[in-house]
């Protein structure tokens, strides 16, 4: 909508009548532009419910708007436009007295959501049900003041405005320049669009695929020499009474391998490319994928998905698992062996989520469907006390995201909570992102910040279930973080800890020498197994002994 500049002077006496006409019909597209916001408002409380996430920015900006800016723009022609009307009907004093009771009203229901959402936005938990309850209140106080207005008071206006008011109005109005539907937009009011170039240059997949393939037939020649070569190291550390912190050398070769291959791959490779490397790689996994995985896919009420067991057993333990991918990959078969091998350790079975991926479906596309798949296990009868919801990278950020979700919703938690190197600070603050930059092995700093053009869309980077590290943890269930040291991803856990601690909400948190970005999903790194069957004990138990001292500090 077009700017609504001052009215034009022509001639004072002249215009008085056609001016007061122009006041209503100003105040008439006003009513329009707050009914606007009206409805964007109600469709983001709408939102408000079990498997929905509404966009608390939004809402914030929009009561922020109407709580401070009607009083620049909407009331100083309010007040005229009253004022003449009382001087020419004495009638409207009972009207003017209902509509100054409604502005009081307003204005108390609009500080208190301000404050409200402040809170919110700033990570605060929410009453989510009382939250709604303002909201509705509010919306429907508003819209019966404008029929009210549009109905009952401004077809009664009449008489003209004389020299000393149209001067009056042109002093008021002249400045104003409304923030939202006037030419001068300001940047707090302003949804940013986002592009995204794919003008970077991409490797072969098949290269990457073979030397990556090369670790594993590399593994198995030397595993002799260097076993016998850690034996003597185990050996001078127990003279020395000194335990071991440095990494295997497979996970060294690793590092190595991955720098060179991965690492360009993931910085420079455009989304087709990543998408055709990680899928070759997945193809590979298939060969070593045991006989007695049971996966079966699954389409469920918003949310698609597959459930996985190991042979015929049938646990009461539930893994929800929210594979990683940076939001935009899937490798579901290497994913589903992975996910197999928790299950082993933990004696549970598992729903792996295939979530939407961006940036085809931009946020909130994933955290609904891992949503509806929590939603979906309590449907089936699967207590929440059987429920373990984990997952790695982008998806261990979703985990976050979904327990505070799950908590605003006022819906049963699971009974504990996994997050390996999650992708959980999309504003990427986290002073690992630089210290670690060349550190990393697997994960380029520019890419990972690319993501979240790719990711968010519309939201804000610091939105609590966008970057769920700057949200309160207040209720949230036991959780366990693992995370390399060299991960340039090492704060978001880190982080991840402290609002932990803060809230009085165990975090058990490990921190790996050296190892790789989710080197758990590694057959060939021997620390991969020991960090599997730590899983497990923590899902059992919802606790764990510290990470031994050759592996890492907690």
């Amino acid at each position: 909508m077009g700017k609504v500049g001052p009215m034009r002077q022509v001639n004072l006496e002249e215009q008085g009548g056609s001016a007061l006409a122009g006041v209503i019909e100003t105040l008439y597209s006003e009513h329009g532009y707050f009914l606007s916001l009206l409805d964007a408002l109600e469709q983001e409380a709408e939102k408000l419910q079990p498997g929905r996430v509404p966009d608390y920015h939004l809402l914030l900006d929009i009561v922020d708007y109407l709580t401070h800016y009607p009083d620049q723009y909407h009331h100083p022609r309010e007040d005229l436009l009253f004022a003449k009307m009382l001087s020419v009907d004495k009638s409207f004093k009972p009207d003017l007295r209902r509509l100054e009771r409604e502005h009081k009203t307003l204005r108390t229901y609009n500080d208190k959501l301000f404050t409200e959402l402040r809170r919110v936005v700033a990570g605060r938990p929410v009453d989510g049900p009382e939250l709604l309850r303002n909201l509705q209140r509010y919306i429907s106080g508003y819209r019966q003041h404008i029929e009210f207005e549009s109905k009952k008071i401004f077809p009664r206006a009449k008489g003209e405005l004389g020299s000393a008011e149209l001067k009056q109005l042109d002093i008021k109005t002249r400045y104003i320049d409304d923030p939202l539907f006037g030419g001068r937009l300001e940047n707090r009011f302003r949804r940013l669009g986002r592009s995204v170039r794919a003008d970077l240059s991409s490797l072969s997949a098949d290269v990457v695929s073979l030397q990556m393939a090369t670790i594993e037939t590399a593994v198995e020649s030397m595993s002799g020499v260097m076993e016998k070569v850690r034996s003597l190291q185990e050996g001078r550390s127990r003279v020395n009474k000194k335990p071991l912190s440095t990494p295997s050398w497979q996970a060294r070769m690793m590092n190595a391998c991955t720098r060179i291959t991965m690492k360009p791959m993931m910085r420079f490779g455009s989304l087709d490319s990543l998408r055709k490397v990680t899928a070759t790689l997945d193809e590979q996994s298939e060969k070593t994928m045991p006989e007695d995985i049971n996966a079966k896919l699954v389409s469920g009420p918003g949310y698609d998905g597959e459930w996985i067991r190991i042979g015929r057993t049938r646990p009461r333990k539930v893994i929800l698992y929210f594979p990683g991918g940076g939001f935009i990959l899937r490798m579901p078969v290497q994913h589903r062996g992975f996910v197999a091998k928790i299950c082993r350790a933990a004696k549970a079975k598992a729903l792996l989520v295939h979530y939407r991926l961006a940036p085809e479906s931009p946020f909130p596309g994933a955290l609904e469907d891992c949503l509806a798949a929590y939603h979906d296990l309590l449907a089936q009868g699967i207590a929440p006390a059987d429920i373990t919801i984990a997952g790695d990278s982008a998806g261990g950020g979703l985990v976050m995201s979904t327990l505070l979700a799950l908590r605003d919703e006022g819906t049963p938690m699971p009974r504990n909570a996994m997050v390996l190197s999650p992708l959980a600070d999309l504003t990427h603050s986290g002073k690992s992102r630089k210290f670690n930059k060349r550190k990393d092995p697997v994960l380029s700093s520019v890419r990972t910040s690319g993501l979240k053009d790719l990711y968010i869309g519309e939201a804000v980077a610091s939105d609590r279930f966008v970057s769920p590290v700057f949200s309160d943890f207040d209720d949230l269930p036991p959780m366990l973080g693992i995370v390399g040291s060299t991960e340039i991803l090492l704060d978001d856990t880190v982080m991840a800890a402290q609002r932990a601690r803060e809230a009085k909400v165990p975090f058990y948190l490990e921190i790996w020498d050296e190892m790789p970005h989710v080197f758990s999903i590694f057959p060939v790194l021997p620390e991969s197994q020991v960090a599997i069957d730590r899983m497990g004990e923590f899902i059992r138990c919802s606790k764990l002994d510290p990470l031994p001292e050759r592996y890492g500090s907690h």
